[in-house]
């Protein structure tokens, strides 16, 4: 009994660390909002300097959003330059830590180039760049809709054919059918039909 009630605890601390360990982590910087990741909104702290996204081994995607301050030299205020929703598509094997890397902007001319296209690398624990696709997400959105929509197609086509099929089995053929009507004709009715057909040649 003593031995559930003090080690029980300790071994369920120790899974929950153990797994924690093997999850990989992402640090994403604060000129970029996490918005979802794997279909989930993602919650960050106004004052963050930087977020923490844990990620799952096998494929995963992460939406983002580039947004940074810039002084303006001419006139007395500040220019917020923002991207439009971006996505990040790849897959890890484990446990990963995973550096977050992009050519900063120096001004606000250079952040309105890159926040037309953000683009930005996955860096693994060996500093190698992992393979994911990098594309705005709306195009991404338009991928998914294709594909679902070709994949309901083709579902339905195989439907139709299905449906279709038993009916092309079961319709009658013309010799089976003439062959069954002369075994039920009578032998006045066989010789009058051959005498018709004598008279179509």
């Amino acid at each position: 009994m003593k031995f559930n009630t003090i080690y029980k605890p300790l071994l369920a601390m120790a899974l929950l660390f153990s797994s924690a360990l093997s999850a990989t982590e992402l640090v994403v910087p604060d000129t970029f909002s996490v918005l979802r990741v794997n279909g989930e909104e993602h919650s960050t702290s106004f004052f963050a300097r930087e977020s923490k996204v844990t990620l799952e081994p096998g494929q995963n995607v992460v939406v983002l959003k580039y947004s940074e301050l810039f002084d303006d030299d001419m006139e007395d205020h500040h220019t917020t330059i923002r991207s439009k929703p971006f996505i990040l598509l790849f897959s890890i094997a484990g446990d990963e830590q995973l550096t977050f890397s992009y050519t900063k902007p120096i001004d606000s001319d250079s952040a309105k180039l890159f926040a037309k296209d953000p683009q930005v690398q996955l860096i693994d624990s060996q500093g190698k760049a992992i393979a994911m696709v990098n594309q705005s997400l709306a195009s991404y959105e338009d991928e998914v809709m294709r594909e679902t929509m070709n994949r309901r197609q083709q579902i339905v086509k195989k439907s139709l054919q299905s449906e279709q099929a038993p009916v092309a089995n079961q319709s009658p053929q013309s010799l089976s059918m003439l062959k069954y009507w002369w075994q039920q004709a009578s032998q006045q009715d066989k010789e009058a039909f051959l005498q018709y057909l004598e008279e179509q040649e």
